[in-house]
């Protein structure tokens, strides 16, 4: 996690993989240093300690060839396996706590780029025979693992993947809808959560979208190159309006 390869740098800086888009560069980083937080170590502390005369304690490690433990409960994953952590209070050694350690190998994905959506105009499309179509608006995304830069892009089919297909849900399907292409569909005006996460559930990201009259924007990500404003000149070329 320290240097996730040449294209995402020094993870302790938050210098990233490309020079252009500084907030880009910054939004992969605090999603690779959440992910070092939540799996890449692991640090023992004791709550409480009673009935015992000092709260001075060891730790020892089952198998330390799996996981290291420090003086001060501190762990390192060493290979792939399981160990038991064993807390052990110094004023009584039958005062024991033990912790289960699995180190399981680094391919999972550690962040994903994606079109996060921060304002999306409303927009609807009346054809000739009558029928009502609401827009919709794609959700790209470019996956960043532990073993390379992109795992898998969504618009390859390389995408469908038991370890990193991404799941997108909405809070509010009356303002937008997930369609079986994992688009947004624009229902009506108002906000909703959208959650994306990945397959194995150890990646996962929620943000707010709000559909109103105002410019389509972004936030603090986009994997596109086109912009909200490029995107709503298209809509109204091809006939869509806010209004019926």
């Amino acid at each position: 996690f320290h240097k996730i390869y040449d294209h995402c740098g020094d993870a302790e800086t938050l210098e990233y993989y490309t020079e252009d888009y500084i907030s880009h560069d910054r939004f992969i980083g605090k999603q690779l240093l959440v992910q070092k937080e939540k799996y890449g170590q692991a640090q023992i502390r004791v709550k409480s300690i009673t009935g015992v005369k000092s709260n001075a304690i060891s730790y020892k490690s089952s198998n330390t060839s799996v996981a290291a433990v420090s003086s001060t409960g501190f762990v390192t994953p060493k290979k792939v396996g399981t160990a038991t952590i064993t807390v052990t209070s110094k004023a009584n050694k039958k005062v024991q706590a033990k912790y289960k350690v699995t180190v399981k190998k680094n391919d999972m994905v550690l962040a994903v780029g994606f079109d996060m959506y921060d304002n999306i105009k409303y927009y609807v499309k009346k054809h000739e025979d009558g029928t009502i179509e609401n827009s919709t608006l794609p959700v790209s995304t470019e996956f960043f693992s532990a073993d390379k830069k992109v795992a898998a892009s969504s618009d390859s089919a390389d995408a469908i993947t038991s370890n990193n297909k991404i799941i997108m849900t909405s809070s509010n399907k009356n303002v937008l809808r997930v369609t079986e292409d994992d688009r947004l569909e624009v229902i009506g005006k108002g906000s909703a959560v959208i959650t994306l996460k990945t397959a194995d559930g150890r990646w996962s990201y929620s943000w707010k979208v709000t559909v109103s009259d105002k410019q389509t924007s972004f936030a603090e990500y986009s994997t596109g190159f086109r912009t909200g404003r490029g995107i709503d000149e298209a809509r109204e070329k091809d006939g869509w309006v806010t209004k019926l």
